[in-house]
């Protein structure tokens, strides 16, 4: 559970502004108290003291310097660990206190250690920093979420650009004040950090917990980077409140090329990348699951992240996900298993029956039924014949998906040197793959040239 703690913070001042300096990069914060805790309801491997050392915006590395009451325990919570490594519970829990009693938790670890004479070193790796708070009591609890913006990105100048404020109803600083839900999610953008601040009243829509991840999910598809919140806060109705200093992966131009803003002619419509975001939002958090709500990234947003990690990779890779993908999308669209509507289930059944007839071999048989029964099923390809009827999607960008797909999933290499047909292959699947989220999103499509990839 999240220790305690009584940071000294009064509204307006966004708690956030103080806990920042846990996030500074290549910063060293001492710690005159620090344990690592085993499961819950069992003894601490071990206490003493050390320091967290903030590395870069993805790393957070620690030290512990302290006597073990009991080297064998220590001992045998280190095996348990290596015996049962995907067991999650059988991590270590840091927790790190200061002076005036304040405490903090250092998040999930696996250490390394050295023994000595008296006491021992402790050194790993945390995936997060966390505090509490108290801020000014309101209704519902509130979201506030930070992003670190690379300032020499394009991202910076557009934001810089959308985040304002008309002109008779300046506030002290630019915002930009977003309906999504019939809830106000408010934007910040701080031109000198170049720090984005996203923050919203809690509601049904836009519930504590779910909405800090849900906030940052849309960027990630916009600007086709791992955009992850740099520093959290969510804030209960009685005030008390969780802090957070979280992981935020490194910008690649490599993958700007797989953003859903992308059409040159529509990078300022200020408006129109409104429009994108809210949509994307309300459909992240109108998604529900067998159980409610998800705490993983939605479908369309977790298909477009494996597309911005593939960019990373060789062309090859970029094609073989990037087909897998817009099958994936697609499926979103149309059920598998679907009927489909100009099915003749009658004849299908004929020919079923005529098949089970047959007195040949039964593995033949039984192939041929289930070849005639996806015939009265909605496919990928038949899918996409009913979303370029629609306007949805073109005969370009499907023909350019079933030259890919068959293909790459078939081990046939693409060439990893560009060429014009190659190229013009790939953004034909990037800009697929871009009209299929807008159709899921409920957005219609855009039109205008397609970037192509930055090393194509």
């Amino acid at each position: 559970s999240l220790p305690r703690t009584c940071l000294r913070i009064t509204a307006p001042v966004s708690l956030l502004d103080d806990f920042s300096r846990f996030s500074a990069i290549s910063s060293v914060h001492a710690f005159p108290k620090m344990r690592l805790m085993a499961r819950d309801h069992e003894p601490d491997l071990v206490a003493g003291s050390g320091e967290l050392r903030v590395v870069s915006a993805n790393r957070f590395e620690f030290t512990l310097i302290g006597e073990p009451e009991n080297p064998a325990y220590v001992f045998e919570q280190m095996r348990r660990q290596q015996d049962d490594r995907y067991d999650g519970l059988s991590r270590f829990r840091l927790v790190l206190e200061e002076d005036d009693g304040t405490a903090y938790a250092g998040g999930w670890t696996v250490p390394s250690f050295r023994t000595g004479d008296g006491a021992w070193t402790f050194e790993g790796e945390t995936e997060s920093f966390m505090g509490g708070g108290r801020s000014e009591l309101t209704p519902t609890g509130s979201t506030e979420v930070r992003f670190l913006i690379p300032t020499r990105h394009h991202a910076a100048q557009m934001l810089a650009h959308f985040v304002t404020t008309p002109r008779d109803r300046l506030p002290p600083e630019p915002r930009f004040d977003l309906e999504v839900m019939g809830q106000t999610v408010t934007f910040r953008f701080d031109r000198a950090l170049s720090m984005l601040t996203i923050s919203t009243p809690a509601s049904e829509s836009l519930p504590l917990t779910y909405t800090e991840n849900w906030l940052g999910e849309p960027l990630r598809i916009l600007f086709g980077q791992l955009v992850f919140p740099r520093m959290v806060a969510r804030v209960q109705s009685d005030g008390h409140a969780m802090l957070a200093v979280r992981p935020s992966p490194p910008w690649t131009r490599d993958s700007d090329w797989t953003a859903l803003w992308i059409d040159e002619t529509a990078g300022w419509d200020k408006a129109g990348f409104w429009t994108l975001y809210a949509a994307l939002l309300t459909h992240v958090a109108s998604a529900r699951t067998g159980d409610g709500r998800n705490f993983e990234a939605n479908p369309v947003t977790h298909f477009h992240e494996e597309v911005i990690q593939a960019a990373r990779g060789s062309r090859w890779v970029w094609a073989m996900t990037l087909a897998s993908s817009i099958e994936g999308l697609v499926s979103m669209l149309y059920s598998r298993g679907t009927r489909r509507e100009d099915a003749d289930l009658d004849a299908n059944t004929q020919l079923i029956c005529h098949i089970r007839a047959w007195s040949g071999d039964h593995a033949l048989k039984e192939a041929a039924i289930r070849a005639v029964q996806r015939t009265a099923e909605v496919t990928t390809a038949v899918a996409m014949r009913a979303l370029v009827a629609d306007a949805a999607i073109t005969r370009d960008q499907v023909k350019a998906w079933q030259k890919v797909r068959h293909a790459v999933m078939h081990g046939n290499l693409v060439s990893p040197y560009s060429s014009q047909e190659d190229d013009e292959t790939l953004v034909a699947l990037a800009d697929l793959m871009r009209a299929l989220i807008r159709r899921i999103v409920g957005l219609g499509p855009v039109a205008g040239d397609a970037a192509r990839p930055a090393n194509a």
